[in-house]
């Protein structure tokens, strides 16, 4: 147990939510077996009736992309000229053999493998064509310069981050080790491709949230058990924090059903499958917090001499306002992801948000109804202090006599003697860190995201060996004319002249066009050698045709399709670079006064150009939702603190933790992974900055509403000293299970989650350890000098 009995910040509340307190406290101590009755019930029938969570979540972050973006108006375009190709990923099968040629039984083994993924082969797999040496045309081109391999190309009709990609990569490397026996010696063998990137994402992600899970349960429990070192008191907080996961994505999962339901075909909500691992760290990590504080005042109220249904109540109206002021920082923070325009952000954040507010009612209503049933067993083996009825409070020497108290007595004494000086030093030691975190880089580079032993990792890696890096998933360039003429000699020119001015850019390896469906270096054809005539045959071929000039009767000769394999990967930031030529090519090309040109509208698709749309759409997102955050989060303290400047500084402290934070992680990781890393995930500043500036909040108020609680009995300066000292064993047990509960997406095996798990618990350690025992403090006790002149707290004795 905490050795130091700590008063949750009670605000003062009057009135009607006031009333509301004081109703609940009676409801649950008087009809506290009706509380319990109603969450099990509840939990039983969303068991029964609710979907479950692995049913309806979805996956793909392309498929959420804005319709306006690039890569989504030219998917559109895709599909409308050229239906009979719907490939939107591939996995690529890579056979190789080092040091030498392959060999007559190499290309016998890649037909066979061919025709067990061809799409009559009686498979359920979403495959729409399959490509290997011997397809017509394309087929010369999937044998390396060197002779050494050969590739198989399964192009799939999901988008390479579709959930369904685990099951469809799960069977091809089932099928493919059914027929390892049958491999020749030597020869090497891997899986690659963007569905397969995706699908290992995927699968990654599912085992980090498992992982998670288990982890974040683990760690809770140690952590109760020192703290409270009470069986019960541990088992409480746990048990209806388990009752709020359940209920919550229940719900959640329920509430992706009702555009089924007549008159709310509106409705567009959804869920995603990493989404349940930060339902998961912020329900256990806030429901813990919001138990402790619960449990803290419960626990005082009974050391004051009340029975134990008057404390309980009385602890419940004192602390409620305080816990929702608490939730609804979050809840309120979190929400502003609904104005993200991608799709992703957008309907995660207010999910999460919802979860917490279920957290938020099984704390306030379930966990006191079993702290009342449990009665005074809740704190076996221990026991409790018995104070005066009236409340006196505790004298220096007492507080000095408990570990925790005296050091957090001797921190309080030490920020408010000298509060200028520990401000100023502070602020010193970690700005570096803050403006390392002003700029730090973000990747995109989902392939940098696996484990390097991952098989579509190594995959790429063999494939890179003999192969352009940038095979696994070209660009697709669209040139559409609304008149046409691409059919014609004068249209064959043009497409002719935008292949030389793509394959003669740096990036780009080889185009396939119309003109050179080989991907060969355009230029003059001798009619007279084999070679020639080969090209002159395959311009020629029916499915060169179907492949690069629309045959649509409305489209007819207006669209052309170039493929563009450029030398870097389709997820690297070189390859979203080399985009950006490409891109700002055709724009000087239509700008070049020429009319046949003016009039040609050019749209890119393929994985790079719905990357580079992630990356823009992301920028824009996580520049407006940074300011809504804000506005949202400072609108609330307001209303629970109404002090401006005070107000003013928490946002500007937590601001200030999340830039540190940044540098740091940035820091640590790029000496951790060395040359291999690009920067941090893309996904990492978005969360952490919504994550920490709502929940770093909670802190701020728990001590804030408690100073202004103490300053009210006593000189200012003294009670900024009681508060501190006071909140400080609490608000350290809290801070460290919330990062605990965050250091738990570290047990993954994604990059990304290792650095936002990271990034997230280093947040709130120094959030717990600096921001609200230091700097919060230190300006508050510069405020009540300048307000209020006083004598200094002297440092107690040695």
């Amino acid at each position: 147990m905490l050795h130091e009995p700590v008063t949750a910040p009670a605000p003062v509340v009057v009135g009607f939510r006031q009333r509301v307190y004081d109703h609940l406290a009676r409801l649950v101590t008087q009809r506290w077996w009706l509380v319990i009755l109603i969450w099990v019930l509840g939990s039983i029938g969303l068991r029964i009736f609710a979907p479950r969570w692995n049913d309806v979540t979805h996956d793909g972050d392309l498929a959420y992309l804005p319709a306006n973006m690039a890569s989504v108006t030219g998917e559109r375009l895709l599909e409308e000229a050229f239906p009979g190709q719907l490939s939107k990923s591939q996995v690529v099968i890579v056979l190789s053999r080092p040091n030498s040629r392959l060999r007559g039984e190499d290309y016998q083994f890649a037909r066979l493998l061919a025709s067990e993924f061809a799409p009559e082969a009686g498979h359920d797999l979403p495959i729409v064509e399959v490509l290997s040496r011997d397809t017509e045309v394309i087929g010369t081109k999937l044998r390396s310069e060197d002779r050494q391999s050969v590739l198989t190309v399964l192009k799939l009709e999901n988008e390479f981050m579709a959930t369904d990609n685990i099951r469809v990569l799960e069977e091809i490397r089932k099928i493919v080790d059914s027929h390892r026996s049958k491999l020749p010696e030597g020869l090497q063998l891997g899986i690659t491709g963007s569905a397969a990137v995706g699908g290992d994402m995927l699968g990654a992600a599912s085992e980090s949230i498992k992982n998670t899970e288990l982890t974040t349960v683990v760690m809770v429990l140690i952590i109760l058990l020192i703290v409270y070192r009470a069986p019960l008191l541990v088992l409480i907080p746990l048990t209806a924090i388990a009752f709020s996961v359940h209920v919550a994505t229940s719900l959640v999962a329920a509430l992706t059903q009702l555009g089924e339901v007549p008159g709310f075909e509106w409705w567009n909500f959804k869920i995603f499958t990493t989404t349940k691992i930060f339902i998961v760290v912020i329900l256990f990590g806030a429901g813990t917090d919001f138990c402790l504080f619960l449990i803290a005042r419960y626990r005082e109220e009974l050391e004051h001499g009340l029975h134990r249904v008057e404390a309980l109540g009385k602890a419940l109206s004192q602390v409620g306002d305080a816990l929702l002021a608490s939730a609804l920082t979050t809840i309120v923070g979190l929400s502003m992801m609904f104005f993200a325009d991608f799709g992703k952000f957008r309907n995660s954040g207010p999910a999460i948000g919802l979860c917490l507010a279920v957290a938020l009612t099984a704390c306030m209503t379930l966990a006191p109804a079993l702290l009342r049933v449990s009665g005074r067993w809740a704190f076996w083996p221990g026991r409790l202090w018995r104070r005066d009825a009236h409340f006196t409070p505790i004298s220096d020497s007492d507080e000095s006599s408990y570990t925790l108290s005296g050091l957090w007595d001797h921190i309080a004494r030490a920020v408010v003697t000298r509060p200028g000086w520990i401000l100023a030093i502070s602020v010193a030691v970690l700005i570096p860190f803050a403006w390392e975190g002003l700029s730090v880089k973000v990747t995109y580079d989902l392939l940098n995201e696996l484990q390097p032993s991952v098989s579509s990792v190594q995959g790429a890696k063999l494939l890179r060996e003999h192969f352009p890096a940038g095979e696994t998933g070209p660009v697709t360039v669209l040139a559409f004319r609304p008149d046409g003429g691409f059919d014609t000699k004068e249209g064959r020119e043009d497409i002719g002249e935008i292949t030389k001015d793509l394959y003669e850019m740096e990036s780009v390896h080889h185009v396939r066009s119309l003109t050179e469906p080989l991907g060969d270096a355009p230029g003059y054809i001798n009619v007279f050698s084999r070679g020639g005539q080969k090209k002159i045959a395959a311009m020629r071929h029916r499915r060169t045709l179907d492949t690069y000039l629309t045959q649509e009767p409305d489209l007819q000769g207006g669209v052309t399709r170039f493929d563009v394999v450029l030398n870097h990967e389709p997820f690297s930031t070189e390859a979203i670079g080399a985009l950006d030529t490409i891109e700002s090519h055709f724009q000087n090309l239509q700008q070049s006064g020429r009319p046949r040109w003016k009039d040609t509208q050019f749209e890119l698709a393929g994985t790079t150009a719905a990357i580079r749309d992630l990356k823009q759409v992301n920028e824009s997102d996580r520049l407006r939702i940074q300011i809504l955050v804000v506005i949202a989060v400072l609108f609330v303290i307001l209303r629970i603190l109404r002090r401006q400047a005070i107000c003013v500084f928490l946002i500007i402290s937590v601001l200030f933790s999340y830039f540190v934070t940044m540098g740091v992680t940035e820091l640590v990781f790029a000496w951790l992974h060395g040359e291999t890393f690009h920067g941090l995930d893309w996904k990492v500043p978005i969360f952490l900055f919504v994550i920490l500036i709502a929940v770093g909040q909670d802190y701020n108020i728990y001590l804030v509403t408690r100073v202004f609680e103490e300053q009210a009995a006593n000189p200012p300066l003294e009670g900024l000293r009681r508060a501190v000292t006071r909140t400080g064993s609490t608000i350290t047990s809290c801070g460290i299970i919330m990062a605990a509960t965050f250091c738990s997406m570290i047990t993954g095996t994604m990059r990304g989650m290792h650095e936002l798990g990271f990034a997230l618990s280093l947040g709130i350690l120094l959030d717990t350890f600096v921001i609200r025992p230091i700097l919060v403090p230190a300006f508050l006790a510069l405020l009540a000098r300048r307000d209020h002149a006083e004598p200094v707290v002297k440092p107690a004795s040695a």
